[in-house]
């Protein structure tokens, strides 16, 4: 709780303070309600999909690739990797298991019922004529229209499919072991030159 309360001082104090003016993705979209309490005129725009199988589909097999992995042991070594690379990752998860309530990387959480909780969340907490309920398949008209902005003369963007997180998840992982392989043989050699030095010494 101590953990969460700063996170979320740290991260609305950061975006009400820096001059930013909008908010994507986490964290901060765990903190909305934050901002709307900062700035009362603020917007939402709670992005949906097909379904609630849909995204947590997309989810599974991306950002939340645990919850739908099988391996116990794959799980593990993950988990491990992760945290002695990114221990801020550790503390993020538990952030998420305390703002939904489950853990998303849990293979016994239902990620299509946290999804359906979550939007349910915002839709009674977000007054109707701040909230956009927006499925990227619309295109830019009805988010334009929302923000009283005009229509890109450009396609709408398609970014971050499955596919191209796999890749670069792939790349990822691949560079995270590599530096915790280094990391771990760098030990390994100082471990072994002090003892070397330590047996030189005492001979």
């Amino acid at each position: 709780a101590v953990y969460q309360r700063r996170c979320t001082e740290a991260v609305v104090s950061t975006q009400s303070t820096g001059g930013y003016i909008a908010e994507v993705d986490y964290p901060g979209c765990l903190f909305y309600e934050d901002f709307m309490n900062i700035n009362p005129d603020a917007k939402v725009i709670l992005t949906i999909r097909d379904s609630p199988e849909a995204w947590a589909k997309s989810a599974g097999e991306t950002i939340m690739r645990l919850n739908t992995e099988q391996s116990w042991l794959k799980r593990k070594v993950i988990r491990f990797v992760q945290s002695t690379l990114h221990p801020h990752m550790f503390w993020f998860n538990k952030m998420l298991e305390r703002v939904h309530g489950v853990g998303p990387n849990d293979p016994k959480t239902d990620l299509a019922q946290m999804y359906t909780d979550w939007n349910n969340r915002v839709r009674e907490t977000v007054p109707a004529e701040k909230l956009l309920i927006f499925n990227v398949k619309e295109g830019w008209k009805p988010l334009c229209d929302f923000l009283g902005v005009q229509i890109p003369d450009k396609p709408f963007p398609r970014v971050s499919s499955t596919a191209n997180f796999k890749e670069m998840r792939g790349a990822h992982l691949k560079r995270m072991i590599g530096i915790f392989l280094m990391k771990f043989l760098l030990v390994f050699a100082i471990g072994v030159g002090a003892m070397v030095l330590l047996n030189y010494t005492g001979q």
